[in-house]
């Protein structure tokens, strides 16, 4: 027998056994209050709020170095604009007290992908 051959047979074997060959997908969504929380920025002690400033200062000044290097790219450039900006906004929020999810400062320390290194 071929391999062909062969692998049509254990096909209908299983199917013929019964075994299932696809797992079902759910599309069923969770309660609203089954859903996980989502980390703010209010929750964080007056310690871990001045090491998220910190590194939102070293995200901010690693971003204007990167900017700089290759300057001779716009959209780079653009795309280290907006992240500069995002960084700024999200200090501006914590200096004040206003709220804002972690998840935030995640995305914007995050590197753009926007430059080859």
């Amino acid at each position: 027998m071929g391999m062909r051959k062969i692998a049509i047979v254990a096909l209908i074997a299983l199917a013929w056994v019964g075994a299932p060959l696809e797992q079902g997908v759910s599309f069923a969504q969770a309660a609203p209050g089954a859903m996980a929380t989502e980390a703010m920025a209010s929750s964080l002690s007056p310690a871990d709020k001045d090491a998220l400033m910190n590194k939102l200062a070293e995200a901010k000044k690693h971003d204007k170095i990167a900017r700089a290097g290759w300057s001779q790219e716009p959209l780079t450039q653009a795309t280290y604009d907006k992240k500069i900006d995002e960084i700024k906004d999200l200090m501006a929020k914590l200096k004040s007290g206003q709220d804002f999810p972690l998840s935030a400062v995640d995305k914007a320390v995050a590197s753009p992908h926007s430059a080859p290194y």
